[in-house]
Formats: structure tokens, C-alpha cells, sequence
């Protein structure tokens, strides 16, 4: 937290590019301190790039350069469309590699942020593992140690 009531220093806000996820970003924004950091991090889920490979589209190398380079371009441009909300705000971007939830936790932890704000239900996912095990949101919002906003789609 920082000297404004109930405001705070930075916040991570993980992004999957939906419109969900930018209305995230624009929540945890009201969230700042005025002068603030938000780190906007996108995962590139490996097990997608591992689906890409297995079926020939692409060389696994191949396909991360691609999507962190979309990734990033996407990143610029979200952040560009919000920057003039908040001025006084920093924008950081971060484009990583790897299990979205399992990074999103990681990079929380290790730059010791004091809050996590994303979006939920913003993909319809009716697979097997997410009916078993949970969205991206929820397995963050179990395993973290430090609050997470979910905000609905």
C-alpha cells in the first residue's frame, strides 16, 4: 500500500488480450496510487505451442518467437489505449513462457507484488482439464499469497 487510503504502489495484472482482460487493467488502474507501476503480463502457454508443434504448423522455437512477438505488439497497443486514463501511471510489459497460472504466480512472488488483478470467465473453455481442474483465474486465486481481484467478463 502507499500513503493514499487504500491505494497501491503496483499491482500485476495479467492479460489474455480479451476484452475482459482490459477491463481488468482499467480496474486495478482505479486501484493505483497516484505515481503507481502496472506490470501487464501476458503468458504464451507452452502447452499451446506444444499442441502447435504436435500438429505441423510450426517448429517450437518458431512458434514462441511468433506468438511473443504478437504478444508484445498486442501489449503495446492495450497499454497505449489505457495510458491516457492514468498519466501518472507506469506501464510496464512482460511477455513470459510457460503454465499461465503456474508464471502468474511466479513472477507475483518474485517481484513481490502486494496484488493480482485479472480477468475470469473470459474464454468459454469446455475442455476435460478445465472442468476438472479450474480456470487460470482460479488456480491463481488458490495458490496465491497475496489478494487477487477477479473481474467478471
Amino acid at each position: 500500500m502507499s500513503g493514499e487510503s487504500g491505494k497501491f504502489r503496483d499491482i500485476l495484472v495479467p492479460v489474455d488480450f480479451t476484452p475482459t482482460s482490459e477491463k481488468a487493467l482499467r480496474f486495478a488502474l482505479s486501484l493505483l496510487a497516484s505515481g503507481g507501476e502496472v506490470l501487464v503480463l501476458h503468458v504464451v502457454d507452452i502447452d499451446f505451442v506444444d499442441r502447435v508443434e504436435a500438429n505441423g504448423f510450426a517448429k517450437r522455437e518458431e512458434a514462441i518467437s511468433r506468438l511473443r512477438g504478437h504478444a508484445e505488439e498486442q501489449l503495446k497497443s492495450l497499454i497505449d489505449n489505457v495510458r491516457a486514463e492514468r498519466p501518472n501511471v507506469e506501464f510496464e510489459p512482460m511477455v513470459v513462457v510457460g503454465k499461465p497460472f503456474a508464471e502468474i504466480l511466479r513472477i507475483a512472488r518474485d517481484l513481490d507484488f502486494r496484488m493480482i488483478v485479472m480477468g475470469s470467465g473470459s474464454r468459454k473453455r469446455e475442455d476435460i482439464e478445465a472442468w476438472l481442474f479450474g480456470s487460470t483465474a482460479e488456480k491463481v486465486l488458490r495458490a496465491a499469497t497475496v489478494p487477487v481481484v477477479c473481474v467478471p467478463g
